[in-house]
């Protein structure tokens, strides 16, 4: 498991960072698993709030997250969050709703 992917799984399991060494060449190759870390975060931080994960929601989120993390570096994780968070919020904002 490379580095990105360690931080990716803390950030969406822990509040603080895994430091460990690591490659980024292998980026490629983790998104589907960093894809998988970011669906689980999603699900349960919907069900938190109360709130059903309209259908598209999550992959949406999650496929944005992973294009705004391809290729950049470990300080880009919470712009890419913040982004795709709105991006989504834009657009799945309306069709939430509470359980």
């Amino acid at each position: 498991m490379n580095l990105r992917l360690r931080i990716v799984i803390s950030l969406c399991l822990s509040p603080m960072l895994i430091t460990t060494s690591g490659s980024l060449a292998q980026a490629s190759d983790d998104s589907e698993e960093i894809k998988k870390f970011c669906m689980a975060s999603v699900s349960a931080a919907m069900s938190q709030a109360g709130l059903t994960l309209p259908e598209g929601m999550g992959d949406f989120t999650c496929s944005c997250f992973t294009k705004e993390m391809n290729g950049k570096g470990i300080a880009s994780i919470l712009q890419a969050q913040k982004f795709c968070k709105e991006r989504a919020n834009e657009k799945y904002g309306p069709l939430l709703q509470t359980q």
